[in-house]
This record gives structure tokens, C-alpha cells and sequence, in this order.
């Protein structure tokens, strides 16, 4: 048809986008995924909530920046398929799955107040991986930088938070 959507013409107008695609997820009712391409970053694909979708991968192929939820850590993908969401090593392998770039992920459960830890072979990965936090700001040029702040994340939410509680008594 000749007419434009007026969403699009306004993603198009005022952000640059040209593409936008939502890619249904399995989470609770009307959970989708979403795929930008014409931002600053690149092709931007940002999972939600979700579980691990073979659909995303599809549509996300050779994303720029993959930002995928990843709640819960590895070793606790029981909790993962009962919640609907995906482990770290869940969500790193959509990104190497889709040929992403980078990834940062995020949605971390606050029941375990720590950067989750990544597994031997995700040091291999052929992409920078960053965690985000809350007011996190990445530009194109700096997501490489950003991976490189995991060590110094983690002495933010330390493993045993027993002898900050005690110091603080």
C-alpha cells in the first residue's frame, strides 16, 4: 500500500530508524522483542523479558549491539524455564547465535545483589560482553571499554555481603 505508518515515518523522521520489527517472545502474554536498525549504534536488538527465541536470532542476524535480560545465572536454568527468562549463558549464546558484535546484558534478579559470574568459555566469545547497572550510558565507540568494567563491577556487589553487613553494625 502507499500509505506509511505514521509510527514509522516518525521513528524515521525523528530517530533515524528504518527498520523496526517486533519479534513475539515467549514470557507472559504479548512479551515481544524489538529490532532497530538505522541508530547510532547500528542494528539494536533489545530482548526484554524472555526466554532464549531461535525467532530473534533470526530476525537480529548481525546485530551491532545485542541487549538481552539475563536474570539469572548460570547453573540455575530450571529457574529460568519456570520464571520465562534466560541465564547468562542463555543469553550469550542468542548473541553468538546471532553473530552480534557486542552484548550487554541486563534485568539481573535483585535476590543475588552481584554481577553474575561468566563461565571459562565465554572469555572466548568474539565479542565484548558489558553488564549494565541502573543510569548506564554507552556510546558506539565505548561498549568495548564498558566490557572491561566487569572486574570493577564486581568489588561493587561483593560475593559474601556478611562483612560489609558487620562493619556497618
Amino acid at each position: 500500500s502507499d500509505k506509511q505508518n505514521p509510527v514509522a515515518s516518525w521513528l524515521h523522521r525523528e530517530l533515524g530508524i528504518t527498520r523496526c520489527v517486533s519479534v513475539p517472545v515467549s514470557h507472559c502474554y504479548h512479551s515481544f522483542a524489538v529490532v532497530l536498525d538505522g541508530t547510532s549504534f547500528g542494528r539494536v536488538v533489545y530482548s526484554g523479558d524472555c526466554r532464549p527465541s531461535d525467532r530473534l536470532v533470526k530476525e537480529g542476524r548481525n546485530a551491532d549491539v545485542l541487549i538481552h535480560e539475563a536474570t539469572f545465572e548460570n547453573g540455575m536454568e530450571e529457574e529460568a524455564v519456570l520464571k520465562m527468562h534466560s541465564t547468562v549463558a542463555e543469553a550469550l549464546s542468542v548473541g553468538k547465535r546471532m553473530n552480534a558484535k557486542a552484548c550487554i546484558l541486563t534485568h539481573f534478579s535483585q535476590r543475588y545483589p552481584r554481577i553474575p559470574p561468566l563461565r571459562e568459555e565465554d572469555s572466548q566469545l568474539p565479542f565484548p560482553v558489558a553488564f549494565a547497572f541502573d543510569f548506564m550510558q554507552v556510546k558506539p565507540q565505548n561498549i568495548s571499554r564498558a566490557s572491561k568494567l566487569t572486574s570493577a563491577l564486581r568489588m561493587l556487589f561483593p560475593e559474601d555481603t556478611s562483612e560489609a553487613e558487620d562493619g556497618m553494625a
